[in-house]
């Protein structure tokens, strides 16, 4: 029986499990559309056409695109609101998409972890109606297809958890999920900053218990660069992006310097753009942090996690100094979730073979 960990975030889809005491973490772009790649016999003649093609996920017959460069062959469905990490078919898409990325073809059997924001989990009604919704189409078995290769998967149970605590878990524990950190770690106090695409969550821990003073959550995160870049697109170009395609413009700067946007009168640097919509999206964030932890200087350990914090690491650590960036931030609350999993009471139901 399998024991898998899913981070649903709204810029990267991320999986992970714990295989054979090792960690496997596998992550794609949150972007779904329907269409199709077939292209017929279209091509140009510069080498294999299917190079960067999104993967097609079948469902009950209807072919939707998830992962990279949907934008390409279909118009991206860019859902931002909370209701998403429920249900609909972008959800159902993504996940079949990231559960076949870890499993693979053929018939599995699995219990599901999933994090959610702490701007959900701290709502006892909001976590309880999310958990019923999701449990009520994803215990069973399913059966689906990607990039045609057929997939039969039950689910046996599924179980939330706030998105942080699979940092922490990262951070602290073992492939096996025993805590592998010294003991005077466990009983420090312990703060936690996720920034992902669509939420910022501050997570305090100390002694294994929640900090709750010290822990809140907002949709403040990396989609606010994006947007701006969408804005600036717009206003200057009269061309409209996708958030992902402004994302991967923000990414381009971040690695080179640069933010190439090709236009019909030459190619246009959007850097000073990026450069902007980045110190907008840090003082919102940096003041929310403040807010909650002034400069962090009462937590012994200060985690910095996400795709956001790997984006904003300079201006973080420049006011953070004691602050670390985890490893593999992207995909660390996945990893940590997966740790988690397989601990021994977390699925007393579920016993693995």
């Amino acid at each position: 029986m399998r024991k898998i960990a899913i981070d649903p975030g709204f810029g990267g889809f991320k999986v992970a499990e714990v295989q054979h005491n090792t960690l496997a973490t596998h992550t794609l772009p949150a972007v779904v559309g329907v269409g199709s790649t077939d292209l017929g016999y279209l091509g140009t003649g510069f080498g294999r056409q299917n190079k960067h093609t999104p993967h097609t996920v079948t469902i009950d017959g209807t072919g939707y695109l998830v992962g990279q460069n949907v934008h390409r062959f279909a118009p991206p469905v860019e859902r931002l609101d909370f209701q998403r990490l429920s249900d609909g078919p972008e959800l159902r898409a993504l996940l079949y998409a990231a559960l076949w990325k870890i499993t693979g073809a053929g018939n599995h059997t699995t219990a599901l972890m999933v994090g959610l924001p702490v701007e959900i989990v701290q709502d006892k009604k909001r976590t309880q109606n999310t958990l019923r919704t999701l449990r009520g189409w994803l215990v069973g078995t399913h059966h689906f297809a990607v990039d045609g290769e057929s997939v039969t998967l039950t689910v046996t149970a599924v179980k939330g958890l706030a998105q942080p605590v699979g940092s922490y878990f990262a951070w602290g524990a073992n492939v096996n999920g025993t805590w592998r950190m010294s003991r005077e770690a466990l009983q420090a106090p312990v703060a936690i900053c996720d920034i992902g695409f669509n939420t910022l969550d501050l997570f305090a821990v100390q002694g294994g218990e929640v900090f709750g003073r010290f822990t809140g959550g907002d949709t403040l995160g990396m989609h606010r660069t994006a947007d701006a870049i969408v804005r600036h697109v717009r206003r200057h170009f009269n061309h409209s992006l996708s958030l992902a395609e402004a994302d991967a413009l923000m990414r381009e700067y971040l690695t080179t310097g640069h933010a190439t946007l090709f236009h019909p009168a030459g190619d246009r640097d959007l850097a000073p753009a990026v450069r902007q919509a980045l110190d907008t999206t840090f003082a919102d964030i940096s003041q929310f942090i403040r807010q909650h932890w002034e400069r962090g200087t009462r937590f012994r350990y200060l985690l910095l996690t996400g795709g956001g914090a790997q984006a904003l690491q300079d201006k973080l650590l420049a006011q953070y100094p004691q602050a670390v960036i985890l490893p593999d931030p992207v995909t660390a609350n996945a990893a940590g979730m997966a740790k988690f999993a397989v601990r021994p009471r977390v699925f007393p139901e579920v016993h693995s073979c």
